[in-house]
């Protein structure tokens, strides 16, 4: 019985949490978590951004790379390339696709079996190039940057590099695009800015940087997306910009035909709308030298 009052008494002098007090605890909580879950998007949002630009600054390494070495044979590019459409000299728009194009279709199919060669090509046209038609160009080469020649040319692009998830035929609507802009023109020399016509030598030496020296200008915007039915280009925008030097020639992408024996190429094709880099050589023709 002593043992048991005992222990009444001590446990008497214990008392639990009171209402107030745990409505207060209540709160302090529920502040806290208020301030976290305001900042988990913002931080979800930071990350989304840093990886979407790492993509770009990765992407258009590559797409430069390609570019200025002229390559030939990336036939993966098409599992990337959406479209590619340019608007020519004769204000029509041409939209070329890694798919078949039947009867009645808007676009054009890329040519079989060279798919990525000729999306390096199309993105190598210079801004200045007569395209008069889907597959012919004319008046190449130019000389003069104040011709009033200008192609648009943008391409809707699945993101090359990234997560191996986004790479899956299932992704394919889902994976993260951007809209790649190609802005292909000579160099810009002391002939655009003065009068050189006397001298003869400097004309010659004007004409042939012109024809060898070339800007790339790669224009990113991202994500694209589709809204109304017209794809759309989002607020993130990067440039990459650099100086070619070589020869850039246009060519024929048919396998019926023979390579060129002398470079193992395809044929140059003056009318073709398909443009090379060829960083190893230098072009000297007749309009280099004043003839």
């Amino acid at each position: 019985m002593r043992l048991l009052k005992n222990n009444t008494v001590r446990f008497r002098g214990r008392a639990g949490f009171t209402m107030i007090e745990l409505a207060i605890c209540l709160g302090i909580i529920a502040f806290a978590l208020v301030a976290i879950i305001g900042v988990l998007p913002i931080g979800i949002n930071v990350q989304k951004d840093n990886r979407e630009e790492t993509i770009i600054n990765q992407d258009g390494m590559f797409w430069m790379e390609a570019i200025r070495s002229g390559a030939t044979g990336m036939n993966d590019l098409t599992n990337y390339i959406a479209f590619i459409e340019i608007k020519g000299s004769n204000s029509k728009v041409y939209r070329w696709e890694p798919v078949p194009a039947a009867a009645g279709d808007s676009h054009i199919e890329l040519p079989r079996g060279v798919q990525g060669a000729a999306i390096i090509g199309l993105l190598s046209m210079p801004v200045q190039a007569d395209l008069v038609g889907p597959v012919t160009v004319r008046n190449w080469p130019q000389i003069n940057n104040q011709s009033q020649r200008y192609n648009q040319i943008r391409a809707k692009v699945r993101a090359i590099s990234g997560s191996a998830v986004d790479k899956g035929e299932a992704a394919r609507e889902m994976a993260f695009s951007y809209r790649l802009t190609s802005e292909v023109r000579p160099i810009r020399t002391m002939g655009d800015w003065g009068n050189i016509s006397g001298n003869q030598f400097a004309m010659d030496a004007n004409r042939f940087r012109k024809l060898n020296f070339y800007e790339i200008k790669l224009t990113f915007q991202w994500p694209e997306y589709v809204f109304g039915g017209e794809e759309r280009p989002g607020p993130n925008k990067k440039v990459f910009r650099t100086v070619a030097a070589g020869r850039l020639v246009n060519r024929t992408l048919d396998l019926r035909k023979p390579l060129d024996a002398a470079t193992g190429q395809f044929q140059e094709d003056i009318t073709s709308p398909f443009f090379f880099f060829e960083p190893n050589r230098f072009s000297v023709p007749r309009v280099a030298r004043g003839q």
